[in-house]
């Protein structure tokens, strides 16, 4: 397997409740998602956020990846979950089977990222291709 390192942003957050019982919070999430470094790509990321208290959040979503990973240029969709706890959210990524396109056709994968409010968020992505 090859590693792939680099840095995430997640770029106009609209994060919004759909199911609110005090302390209970349910929300979607939709960030634009841009990753530099070994992966050059954009995508939607689409998320699903579970609060069981303020300070505390479990989350779902898929990233839809349209790039270039190490100079191999296709798309492939990211399945993500995580927690955010302490203020630090940390994400495990599983690469879903059969999304990868073009070069990246038969990419498979897992990767992860913490991340910390305002500071740069790197990422590795373990793959084959």
């Amino acid at each position: 397997m090859k590693t792939a390192k680099g840095t995430i942003l997640h770029n106009n957050w609209d994060e919004n409740p759909y199911h609110e019982a005090a302390p209970l919070k349910s929300t979607e999430a939709k960030i634009d998602i841009v990753m530099h470094g070994a992966i050059e790509a954009t995508g939607p990321g689409r998320y699903l956020m579970q609060y069981p208290t303020a300070e505390t959040c479990h989350y779902a979503g898929y990233l839809v990846m349209d790039g270039t990973l190490d100079g191999k240029s296709g798309q492939f969709i990211i399945y993500e979950v995580g927690d955010w706890t302490n203020g630090v959210a940390a994400s495990k990524w599983q690469i879903v089977e059969g999304s990868g396109t073009g070069e990246l056709k038969g990419i498979a994968g897992q990767g992860s990222y913490a991340a910390e409010h305002d500071k740069t968020v790197h990422y590795e992505l373990n793959y084959e291709i």
